[in-house]
Formats: C-alpha cells, sequence, structure tokens
C-alpha cells in the first residue's frame, strides 16, 4: 500500500510541477523584453526529477541584442534544460557517491528510495567530474 501510495504522489507531484514549470515560462514571456527577446516557438525538454520525468513544453527565443538563442525559463531557474537531472536529483546522485563507497552503489541507492532507475553510474561520474573545486580560505 506504502507503495502504491508513494507511486500516486510522484505522479500527482509531477504534474503539479509541469504546470508550474509552463505557468512560469508563460509569465517569463509576459513580462520579457519584447524587444530585445523574440518569440520563436514551444519546445519540449524532459526533466528527471525525484517525481519521474517530467516533460515541459517551454518557449524558445532569440536574442536580438547577443544573436543567441535561448530558453529563458531555463535561464530564470539556471538549468540546463535538455534531458537533465534536477538540481536535487543531481545533488542526492553526487551526495551519495561522495560519502558512499561507489557510483553504482549511489545509482542502487536511488533507483531503490524513488522505483525507477534515475541516473547511471557514468553519468553520476561525469557530472563529478564536471563540478570545479571550491578553494579553501
Amino acid at each position: 500500500m506504502e507503495q502504491l501510495v508513494w507511486r500516486q504522489l510522484q505522479e500527482t507531484f509531477s504534474k503539479v510541477m509541469k504546470t508550474l514549470l509552463e505557468d512560469m515560462d508563460k509569465q517569463i514571456a509576459e513580462e520579457r523584453n519584447k524587444k530585445r527577446y523574440r518569440l520563436l516557438d514551444k519546445r519540449t525538454t524532459t526533466m528527471i526529477s525525484l517525481f519521474g520525468e517530467i516533460k515541459v513544453k517551454r518557449n524558445y527565443y532569440r536574442d536580438r541584442e547577443k544573436g543567441e538563442y535561448v530558453y529563458l525559463l531555463d535561464r530564470s531557474l539556471e538549468f540546463e534544460g535538455t534531458g537533465s537531472f534536477s538540481p536535487l536529483i543531481e545533488e542526492a546522485a553526487l551526495e551519495l557517491a561522495i560519502t558512499g563507497p561507489s557510483y553504482r552503489k549511489a545509482e542502487h541507492t536511488l533507483e531503490t528510495l524513488l522505483g525507477y532507475r534515475v541516473i547511471s553510474h557514468e553519468a553520476i561520474r561525469q557530472h563529478l567530474l564536471q563540478i570545479e573545486s571550491i578553494p579553501k580560505e
């Protein structure tokens, strides 16, 4: 019963998160500098979260000043987008990898806790390699 409730909560929270993100994107679109950011279209990304995969349609813009293409929602959230892990998943995976015996153990611990395969041991290793060390004072 507990597992069934957990799965239902994950599904419900996933829907709430999707709605919240898409509403934020809508608000950003309305409040953006329209002379600078030209709305091109909506594109879908998938975020891996504690609740499972969340597919979000977000606005894609062209920055007329810098000549680059951006997702203002991603910038606002400081999120990398396209197939990325949520910051909480990434933090948990890295913490388990650093304090635990191995990347594989971190992968299996997250899978056991959340009930689905979240992140591979190699993805954990790659994320850990990308982190910059913080110098001591």
